[in-house]
C-alpha cells in the first residue's frame, strides 16, 4: 500500500502523522473505532489498518470483510512491521506488537479487566508476558486497575494513563437519540427487549441455545419487540449461515438479529429492558440505567471482586420455569434508577473524551484541535426488516371493544379464545397458509386488491378473510360473502383483520392490544 515517505509526492492531503490500527478480531475493531472517532476532521492524520495474518486469533474470522466494509486503508503486516508509524493503537495484547515501529497506546477489549483467559486465572487484557517489551501506554478505565498492573511490575504500572470508557462515553453521548433508534429496531409503539450474549458455553446463547425462540413464541407480538446482538466470537465460530440456520424459527418470528460489527450500541440505547449474561454488555447496560435480567449460568471466568462479578450477584435473573412477559414486566417496573451506580463507579471512573484527546496527541506530538472533545454520534443502525410471517391470535370481547392477542406462529401452543391463524400469502409455509382464517399481504396502491383477494380466497379454502395492508394504518378485508371493508387505526392494521374473521367488524369501535387502546374506523368499500 502506498504508505510511507517514497510514497508523499503521490498524496493529495499533506498530513504530516500517521497513526496504525491493529484489529486482532471484530471486537477490538470496534472498539477503537470509538477513539479514532476523536480524530475526525483532523486533517494533519492519516489512519491506516492492519492485521497479522500469520499470528490470527481464535475469533479472527470476520476481520477481513469488517476492515472492507469500513473502506480502510489496510497494510499488508509485513510492510507494517518494516515502517515508522508516529502512534500504533490496539485492543489486544495478543498481537506481535513489539515488531511494530513506534509509541504505542494499548486499550482493553472489554469494560475494564473483568475475565480470565478460558481455563486460566490469567486476567484477559492483562497477560504479564505480553505488556513487556513494548513501548506503548497501558489505557485503563478505572484507578483500581493500577493495582493489576503493579502486580505484574512496577515498570508496567508506570506506563498506565487512566482515560475512561470511550465505548461508555460513546453510549452516554448518544443516549439522548433513544427513540431515532427505537424507531430503527420497529419498536416505536412497543417496549424494546434486547437480548445480548458473550460467547461461551456459560454465556446465554451456549447456556439455552433455544432461549432466543422460546422469547420471541411466548411474548405477543404487540408487546414486544426483540433484537438480539451477539458477541462477534460466535459468528466467528461458528459461521454466519449456521448462526442464521439456528436462529431461523426466531428470525421468522420478528428476531432484529444486530450484525457483529455494528448496532449493539443503538440496540442498547434503545432498550425498555436488556436481558444479559456475564459479558461486558451487561455492564454497558447497567451503566445506561436500563433494566436488567441475566441469563446463562455463573460464568467461572469473571473474575472474582470485579464489577462484573457485584453486577450478577445484584442483578436479577431470569426463571427459565416462569413465565417470561410476567418476569420482564417485573424487571422494568421494580427498575430504580441509579440501582447499579455504584458497580458501574468502579469499573469506569469519569468521563473520557478529554482525557483520552489529550493522551493521543500527546503521543502524536501534536496540539489538540480548538475544539472541546467529544465523541462522534453513532450511525443509527440499518437492521434488516424482521417481519413476521404467521400469527396465532386470540380475541375477548368486551362490549364494542375487543382484546387481540397476537403471537407468533411456532410450535408452542397458547391457550386463547377465539383462536386463529393469519398468514402472509408469500412468506407463510404451505402447512400454515393451509390452516389459515386470514391470508394477508402488503400493497401499495389499493386498486388490485379486489382482484388479489379474490383469487386468494379461491386458492385456499380454509381461509375466511383475504386481508393487505396499504399503509401504516389502513388495511382493506375481503370475506366469503365478497364484502370488502377499509379499516383504520393507529397501530398495525392488519389487527383489524380479526375483526372481520369475528364478525364484528361494523360494531367494534376499539381493538386493546396489552396496556393500550386504539379506534378503529371501518366502512365498506
Amino acid at each position: 500500500m502506498p504508505v510511507g515517505g517514497e510514497f508523499d509526492r503521490w498524496l493529495t492531503v499533506g498530513f504530516t502523522r500517521t497513526v496504525l490500527v491493529v484489529v486482532r478480531t471484530v471486537t477490538a475493531g470496534t472498539r477503537l473505532l470509538d477513539v479514532l472517532s476523536l480524530f475526525e476532521d483532523d486533517h494533519r492524520i492519516q489512519v491506516v489498518f492492519t492485521r497479522d495474518e500469520d499470528n490470527s486469533a481464535v475469533f479472527g474470522s470476520g476481520v477481513r470483510d469488517f476492515l472492507h466494509e469500513l473502506g480502510v486503508v489496510v497494510l499488508p503486516w509485513e510492510q507494517a512491521v518494516g515502517t515508522r508509524f508516529d502512534l500504533v493503537l490496539a485492543a489486544s495484547e495478543n498481537d506481535r506488537l513489539q515488531l511494530l515501529d513506534g509509541p504505542g497506546i494499548l486499550f482493553p477489549h472489554g469494560i475494564g479487566f473483568q475475565k480470565y483467559y478460558p481455563g486460566t486465572t490469567v486476567v484477559a487484557g492483562l497477560h504479564p508476558e505480553r505488556l513487556r517489551g513494548w513501548d506503548h501506554t497501558i489505557a485503563l478505565s478505572h484507578h483500581d486497575q493500577l493495582e493489576e498492573l503493579r502486580r505484574i511490575g512496577p515498570d508496567v504500572a508506570r506506563r498506565a494513563e487512566v482515560v475512561g470508557d470511550p465505548c461508555l462515553d460513546r453510549l452516554l453521548a448518544d443516549a439522548h437519540r433513544f427513540e431515532a433508534f427505537r424507531e430503527a429496531f420497529g419498536s416505536t409503539d412497543r417496549p424494546l427487549l434486547t437480548v445480548v450474549s458473550t460467547w461461551g458455553p456459560d454465556s446465554l446463547l451456549g447456556t439455552d441455545p433455544g432461549l432466543l425462540t422460546e422469547l420471541l413464541a411466548r411474548l405477543p407480538v404487540d408487546e414486544f419487540a426483540v433484537c438480539a446482538a451477539l458477541h462477534p466470537g460466535i459468528t466467528s465460530a461458528h459461521g454466519p449461515w449456521q448462526l442464521r440456520a439456528w436462529l431461523a424459527t426466531a428470525r421468522a418470528a420478528g428476531l432484529r438479529l444486530v450484525t457483529p460489527a455494528a448496532g449493539w450500541q443503538a440496540a442498547l440505547i434503545a432498550a425498555s429492558c436488556v436481558l444479559a449474561d456475564e459479558g461486558s454488555l451487561a455492564l454497558y447496560a447497567a451503566a445506561l440505567d436500563r433494566p436488567l435480567l441475566l441469563a446463562g449460568r455463573p460464568a467461572a471466568s469473571t473474575v472474582p471482586g470485579s464489577p462484573m462479578a457485584a453486577l450478577a450477584e445484584r442483578a436479577p435473573r431470569l426463571e427459565p420455569d416462569r413465565p417470561l412477559l410476567a418476569q420482564l414486566r417485573r424487571a422494568m417496573d421494580e427498575h430504580r434508577p441509579g440501582r447499579y451506580r455504584n458497580v458501574v463507579e468502579a469499573a469506569v471512573a469519569g468521563s473520557s473524551a478529554t482525557a483520552l484527546r489529550e493522551l493521543l496527541y500527546r503521543r502524536l506530538r501534536l496540539t489538540e484541535p480548538g475544539h472541546e472533545a467529544e465523541f462522534a454520534p453513532l450511525p443509527v443502525p440499518d437492521p434488516p426488516p424482521a417481519p413476521v410471517s404467521a400469527f396465532v391470535i386470540g380475541a375477548c370481547p368486551h362490549g364494542d371493544t375487543v382484546e387481540l392477542t397476537r403471537f407468533p406462529a411456532t410450535d408452542t401452543e397458547h391457550r386463547l379464545e377465539y383462536r386463529h391463524l393469519a398468514a402472509h400469502a408469500t412468506r407463510a409455509s404451505l402447512r400454515q397458509l393451509s390452516g389459515a382464517a386470514i391470508v394477508f399481504t402488503e400493497l401499495r396502491e389499493p386498486e388490485p386488491f379486489s382482484e388479489w383477494a379474490e383469487a386468494v380466497l379461491r386458492r385456499w379454502p380454509a381461509a375466511h378473510v383475504a386481508a393487505a395492508r396499504i399503509s401504516d394504518t389502513v388495511c382493506l378485508t375481503r370475506d366469503r360473502a365478497g364484502e370488502e371493508r377499509e379499516l383504520s387505526l393507529r397501530a398495525d392494521p392488519l389487527l383489524a383483520a380479526s375483526l372481520v374473521y369475528l364478525g364484528g367488524a361494523a360494531t367494534t369501535r376499539a381493538i386493546a392490544i396489552g396496556e393500550r387502546t386504539v379506534r378503529v374506523t371501518s366502512r365498506v368499500r
